[in-house]
C-alpha cells in the first residue's frame, strides 16, 4: 500500500513540472538567446587577461590627454559570520565566513533587448577573471568546493561579476585574557587584494542582515555580542586597505564559576577551619595543608595548559593563588603557635616562680 501511494505522488510530481507547449516554446527561446549570448560575449574573451586597468598613474603616457576609464571597485559583503572555536593558548579563532565579491569586468555587457529581454546569466568561475582575494592573518583556510560542484557566478548586462562562496577561516587573534573567566576579545577576518597596486583598485567593505540573532552566532561558551564592518588603512603606499569584517565575543564565565570558583572557596575555608581546630596536633595540619597547595597547584596547571602565556596573569589564576598564599599563611601560623604557647608558658611559670621567691624571703633591703 505504502509503495503504491509513493509510485502515485511521484507521478504527481513529474506531471506538475511539465511544461504545456507554450511554455516550452518560451524556454527554448530562452535558451536559445542564452546560448546565442554565451557564444557572443565570451567569443573574444580571455579570462587569465586582468580587467584592472593599470595606466591611470603610468609615466609612459600623456596623462593629461587621456581620459582614463574608472577604478575598478571590489565590493565584498558579509552573508554570515558565525564563531566555531576559540583556541585561547594558540590565540586561534576559527569563523564560518561567508560573503559575496562583485566587481565590474566591462568586457561582459550586452544589450538585453537584443537577447530576448536576458539581464544576467550565471557561468562557471573558471570561464571569467576572478581578483584576488586573501584572508590576512589565517591560520587555515577552507573553502567549500569541489569538483562535483562547481562555482558559479553571475554577470549582469552592465557587466558587474560577482560569486558567493562560504568558507571555514581559523584566524590569528590577540587575546588579552587578564579579565578571564569574564574576558572579552574582539576579533574577525580581515582581506586583502594586495596582488595589485593601491592606486589600481579600491575595495569596500559592506555587510547583510545575518540570517540569524547574534545569540545564534556563538557557541556554548563564547556569546557573540556585535557584528560589524570597518576598513584600515594600510602603513605601505602600494597597499590598498584592508577590509576587515569583526566579531565582539565575550566567555560565558557559569563554567569555570561553577567548577573552579566556587570549590576552591570551599576547599580554602574548610581547609583554614581545620587547621584551627586543635592546634596541638601538627601531623594532622601539615597533612591537610599539603592537600589544599596540591588540590591549588592542581587547578593552576590546568589554567596554564588552557590559556596563552600572556605578560598578565589572569584574574581566576591570582583568585586562586591568593587563596593558595592564605593557606600557606595559616599552616605557618599553625606551626608556630605550639612554640608560642610553650614560650608564654615557661615565661609565666618564671614569674610565678620569682613571685614565690619574692613572698617567702621578703623584700631585701639595701
Amino acid at each position: 500500500m505504502l509503495q503504491l501511494l509513493f509510485f502515485f505522488s511521484m507521478i504527481s510530481i513529474a506531471i506538475s513540472q511539465l511544461m504545456t507547449k507554450e511554455e516550452m516554446t518560451v524556454y527554448k527561446n530562452f535558451l536559445a538567446n542564452q546560448k546565442r549570448l554565451y557564444k557572443d560575449l565570451f567569443a573574444d574573451y580571455d579570462p587569465t587577461l586582468s580587467a584592472i586597468y593599470t595606466l591611470h598613474k603610468s609615466q609612459w603616457i600623456n596623462q593629461n590627454a587621456t581620459k582614463h576609464p574608472p577604478m575598478t571597485e571590489l565590493n565584498l559583503i558579509m552573508a554570515m559570520l558565525k564563531l566555531v572555536d576559540v583556541v585561547e593558548v594558540e590565540e586561534k579563532a576559527t569563523f564560518l565566513f561567508d560573503y559575496s565579491a562583485e566587481w565590474t569586468d566591462h568586457r561582459l555587457t550586452w544589450n538585453p533587448l537584443e537577447y530576448g529581454g536576458i539581464s544576467h546569466i550565471y557561468v562557471p568561475q573558471k570561464s571569467i577573471w576572478l581578483p584576488e582575494i586573501t584572508i590576512a592573518d589565517a591560520h587555515e583556510v577552507k573553502f567549500f568546493e569541489s569538483e562535483d560542484a562547481p562555482s558559479i557566478a553571475w554577470i549582469n548586462f552592465n557587466g558587474t561579476v560577482g560569486f558567493y562562496t562560504s568558507t571555514v577561516a581559523s584566524v590569528i587573534c590577540e587575546m588579552d585574557v587578564f579579565q578571564f573567566p569574564m574576558d572579552q576579545h574582539e576579533c574577525g577576518v580581515s582581506v586583502v587584494a594586495n596582488t595589485y597596486f593601491a592606486d589600481e583598485y579600491k575595495m569596500n567593505g559592506d555587510m547583510e542582515d545575518m540570517p540569524k540573532p547574534l545569540s545564534k552566532l556563538g557557541n556554548g561558551e563564547w556569546k557573540v555580542s556585535y557584528i560589524g564592518v570597518k576598513e584600515e588603512k594600510s602603513g605601505n603606499e602600494n597597499y590598498g586597505s584592508t577590509i576587515m569584517f569583526i566579531a565582539r565575543f565575550q566567555r560565558n564565565p557559569g563554567f569555570y564559576v561553577a567548577l573552579v570558583m566556587v570549590p576552591a572557596f570551599f576547599i580554602n575555608f574548610l581547609s583554614i577551619f581545620a587547621l584551627f581546630v586543635n592546634v596541638e596536633n601538627l601531623s594532622e595540619k601539615i597533612t591537610v595543608g599539603l592537600t589544599n597547595i596540591m588540590a591549588m597547584t592542581f587547578i593552576l596547571v590546568i589554567l596554564a595548559a588552557d590559556l596563552p602565556k600572556t605578560a598578565r596573569i589572569p584574574l581566576l589564576a591570582i583568585y586562586v593563588i591568593v587563596g593558595l598564599v592564605i593557606v600557606m599563611t595559616s599552616i605557618g601560623i599553625c606551626l608556630l603557635i605550639p612554640y608560642i604557647r610553650k614560650w608564654r608558658k615557661k615565661r609565666n611559670s618564671s614569674e610565678k616562680e620569682k613571685l614565690r621567691e619574692t613572698s617567702r624571703y621578703g623584700p631585701q633591703d639595701n
